[in-house]
């Protein structure tokens, strides 16, 4: 894969989760989006909410008298937006480019683009939804970037790399700080909307460890009696209970694993590929446990209303996440033997449990690993997981 377009995107993917716990740092974050698709302008905004109403409005080189004049005269007249919605309601994630929308004759007869969008030099447009607005705590939100004229129009390249973008603005806007609406219940429901969207089953432990919420699949996970449970506590100060395994041993480990994210030294970070086997009565490996730092993992998670202290990852060992090769290899340059110990990563394993898996030795491994961080520009376990587990709900 060309590197200059993997140090591009793995910039521009690090300014969009830097943004989220520092605001004040969007208007970098649009800026490298725009220079990603070769754009020139870059919009991130709730089309059908205006700020007043709890919607928000950032830009990238689109001054706010632009942004005024649009929503005082020309909204109405905004054939994008308008032909986004006649063709169904827009899904999560989806990418739209302008020249699919409408046809060119009728577009540049509009009203929109002969009185408004001209004078601006705006001819090509790419939108990413980033949220559909079927959730009531989720305004439409759509990612545009604009190219001038006579600029290319937007390809399928393109469209590939907005989407990707267009994944990691969600996870931003709904873990991060920019959804700030008007009460603290509010910002709970938009971040723990987005950990029920995974597929691996996530749960949010408060300081003392207790089980603060447990997402969809974590759910359906702990009700299957594969070797771990909850277990029921006091019901104003407990939250959802307790995480418990079904054998001592394992509770021992578990609780362990648990005081020490709970502890978060970052002088002695966990290593990457301590995740615990849980075994249950049955004695064979059935679910895979990583617990981590929410600081290390994402500290948008904490506030005063989400009081949280660790990050539990769940994996069902029959049903863990396939990580796409081509993909992988188009984006970052990830080899077939690199990706099968990546796939390996999310049945957590140990490096000597990769090696006799894979039936490769412990040293080759390691390298493997070690090209893992470099090529996904990830430093910390949480990281590197979370990166895999995000990009396999793309397939």
């Amino acid at each position: 894969m060309d590197t200059s377009l993997l140090s591009r995107f793995s910039q521009t993917v690090e300014s969009i989760h830097f943004a989220a716990l520092q605001p004040e740092q969007w208007p970098a974050a649009l800026e490298r989006i725009a220079l990603l698709q070769g754009a020139e302008r870059t919009l991130l905004f709730t089309p059908t909410v205006s700020p007043q109403d709890g919607g928000f409005v950032l830009a990238h080189h689109i001054p706010e008298s632009i942004l005024s004049e649009w929503a005082l005269h020309y909204s109405q007249h905004d054939l994008w937006t308008a032909c986004t919605l006649l063709n169904g309601t827009p899904k999560d994630g989806d990418v739209v480019m302008s020249h699919e929308l409408v046809p060119d004759a009728e577009f540049l007869g509009s009203v929109f683009y002969r009185e408004f969008l001209a004078r601006q030099n705006i001819r090509h447009m790419c939108c990413g939804i980033v949220f559909s607005g079927c959730s009531d705590h989720l305004p439409l939100t759509g990612c545009s970037v604009f190219r001038p004229s006579p600029a290319k129009v937007f390809d399928q390249d393109n469209r590939a790399s907005h989407t990707l973008i267009t994944r990691h603005l969600s996870l931003a806007l709904a873990l991060g700080t920019i959804m700030r609406l008007r009460d603290s219940e509010f910002r709970l429901a938009t971040s723990l909307h987005a950990l029920d969207r995974l597929h691996t089953g996530v749960l949010l432990l408060g300081p003392r460890g207790n089980v603060t919420f447990a997402n969809r699949n974590a759910l359906d996970v702990l009700a299957q009696g594969l070797g771990l449970r909850l277990q029921s506590g006091h019901p104003l100060t407990d939250g959802l209970g307790w995480l418990q395994a079904s054998t001592p041993n394992e509770q021992v480990l578990l609780r362990s694993e648990m005081r020490a994210a709970l502890a978060n030294d970052f002088l002695r970070p966990a290593h990457f590929s301590n995740g615990m086997a849980i075994r249950g009565t049955s004695g064979s490996s059935r679910l895979t446990v990583h617990t981590v730092p929410v600081a290390e993992a994402s500290s948008a998670l904490w506030s005063p209303s989400i009081r949280t202290g660790a990050l539990v990852f769940i994996t069902n060992a029959a049903k863990v996440p396939q990580l796409d090769p081509a993909f992988l290899l188009k984006i970052y340059g990830i080899t077939g033997a690199e990706l099968r110990v990546a796939q390996q990563v999310l049945h957590g394993q140990s490096v000597q449990e990769m090696a006799q898996q894979l039936h490769l030795a412990e040293n080759t491994v390691k390298t493997h690993l070690k090209r893992l961080f470099e090529k996904t520009h990830t430093k910390r376990q949480a990281e590197l997981i979370h990166l895999f587990i995000t990009l396999a709900q793309q397939y």
